[in-house]
């Protein structure tokens, strides 16, 4: 039910800090363009050669702690209490976190991405560009990218939320994170953390929103013939942002929902049309040779570096970048994805949470990056030189056009984008709102007035994103939220140990208030 929005106060300590750092970036963007997107350029290659290593840690330990959860005895604990139930049925999980971790990612990096890492991969894996070893790698590694690391990281954050609100009884914010790790309540530590987390969400959800831009940009020009520009990125950044807002202000269980569905009945829509209009035998077997290729190197994926070679920046713009995002989105999507887990044990909830949209992810860019390594290796389609003269969001509509009903499923690609994007800004905005506001439970919506500002926000930055340095400004942006990021991400991957502990040693898995108390707070509750 939704909370009279009266009630909340505004956590002015967060939401001022947050605002005015986030209106300087906006400043910047504006008046020192090219700067801005130089510096932002830049940050790509700082990060990866000093911090590389570091990120690349904390992936690993993402896979590793899920998988301890789910062999262990941990994986018992049922979000909620023994007698909880689930909230939303199976569908409405899957779509939501499917779609909720997706945004424009998958649509833009995992269609652009293969055909880089076939004509300029890594020196580490040691292949020669435009080879058959390099597309088997280049399909393998997109798939990897967009699997397991990053659902790990968004499923052991939204874990540690789920317990400490739906089991501990505390408020969905770090201020709960501080307090249980403490055993009191640190304002200016809480402050620190959640104007961290505000800045760092507001320039991933820009940089999400500043990749759809380009790749919705790229449609409108492939299907209409209107060239890319700032004034076409200007009216589609308006008509998204006003889409994603109205969506966001509606709820959960209305906008979000809806969404989501749509989403994913066309998301099948395209492979099905995928599958049939295209070489169906070269995708089955590029893709099977590319997951027999993840699963013989799947930890040194996740550690690739430019080690003896410094000249090598494919580790800093590709792996390094795509951990740095996801630990951006972790927490924050954590927060989302522990309002779908009640009900369910925490074996449950990381399975699903991590299993289902890898695998709907590797069978996506399965797909796809095999209609993109077969266009370009048989000549169907210059698909690198078209992204060398157009830019990479230009790479699906090209391969997608050259199939029967190309300008048909063109649209239906364009129209998927933009649902796609709605998907991850709608509850992101939501979880903006509700870090700067005080004591959001997790069952509330958060204040209407908050999340339209919030909207604004990254709606205004993603343009300038766009118009300072497309694709590079995106990355070097997604650079400095994930550094900010590690050490918030990490704490709520500690944490999960403490929390899961203590309530395995309570007979129905809830902690900090008995079951008594917590029952006659309800009751009050509702009385009022």
């Amino acid at each position: 039910m939704r909370k009279n929005e009266k009630t909340y106060s505004l956590y002015k300590a967060v939401f001022i800090p947050a605002i005015i750092i986030l209106t300087v970036e906006i400043i910047f963007g504006m008046f020192f363009t090219e700067n801005f997107g130089a510096v932002l350029n830049n940050t790509i290659y700082w990060v990866g050669d000093n911090f590389g290593w570091w990120i690349n840690i904390l992936a690993i330990l993402a896979i590793i702690f899920a998988v301890c959860f789910v062999i262990f005895k941990y994986g018992d604990v049922r979000i909620g209490g023994e007698d909880a139930k689930p909230e939303y049925t199976t569908w409405q999980w899957v779509s939501i976190t499917t779609c909720g971790g997706i945004g424009v990612g998958l649509l833009f990096w995992a269609m652009g991405e293969p055909i880089y890492h076939f004509m300029t991969p890594p020196v580490a894996p040691g292949v020669e560009a435009g080879s058959r070893e390099a597309a088997i790698f280049a399909v393998s590694q997109t798939m990897f990218n967009w699997s397991f690391v990053q659902y790990s990281m968004y499923a052991f954050c939204g874990l540690a939320f789920a317990l400490l609100t739906y089991n501990s009884k505390k408020s969905l914010s770090f201020g709960s994170l501080v307090e249980h790790s403490f055993n009191r309540k640190i304002p200016w530590l809480t402050t620190i953390v959640q104007v961290f987390a505000v800045f760092a969400l507001a320039s991933g959800v820009s940089n999400s929103m500043g990749a759809g831009l380009l790749q919705i940009g790229a449609g409108i020009e492939s299907v209409f013939h209107i060239p890319q520009g700032n004034m076409v990125w200007l009216l589609i950044a308006v008509f998204v942002g006003a889409f994603f807002i109205i969506s966001s202000v509606t709820g959960i269980s209305k906008g979000l929902t809806k969404v989501s569905s749509i989403t994913m009945v066309l998301l099948f829509f395209l492979l099905g049309y995928a599958l049939i209009f295209g070489d169906a035998r070269f995708i089955s077997k590029i893709s099977t040779e590319a997951i027999g290729n993840l699963m013989d190197n799947f930890w040194s994926k996740i550690t690739y570096n430019n080690t003896m070679a410094p000249q090598d920046s494919w580790p800093s713009e590709w792996t390094i970048t795509y951990w740095n995002a996801f630990i951006i989105f972790a927490p924050v999507i954590g927060m989302f994805l522990a309002r779908l887990g009640k009900g369910r044990t925490v074996r449950q909830f990381l399975l699903f949470n991590i299993l289902v949209p890898s695998t709907f992810c590797i069978i996506w860019i399965g797909v796809f990056s095999g209609m993109i390594m077969k266009a370009q290796s048989s000549g169907l389609v210059d698909v690198w030189a078209a992204v060398q003269e157009l830019g990479m969001q230009t790479t699906i509509y090209q391969v997608l056009g050259s199939m029967p009903g190309g300008t048909f499923i063109q649209i239906v690609f364009l129209v998927t984008v933009i649902c796609s994007f709605v998907t991850l800004a709608d509850p992101m905005s939501s979880v903006l709102a509700t870090l700067c506001v005080h004591d959001q439970q997790i069952d509330d919506e958060p204040p209407t007035k908050v999340k339209i500002l919030m909207g604004s926000i990254v709606t205004t930055v993603s343009y300038l994103l766009v118009a300072s340095g497309g694709s590079d400004s995106v990355k070097g942006l997604l650079n400095i939220g994930g550094l900010l990021m590690t050490i918030p991400m990490l704490w709520l991957f500690l944490e999960n140990f403490r929390i899961s502990g203590n309530l395995l040693k309570k007979k129905n898995y809830l902690g900090e208030l008995p079951k008594e108390s917590s029952t006659l707070s309800q009751k009050i509750k509702k009385a009022k």
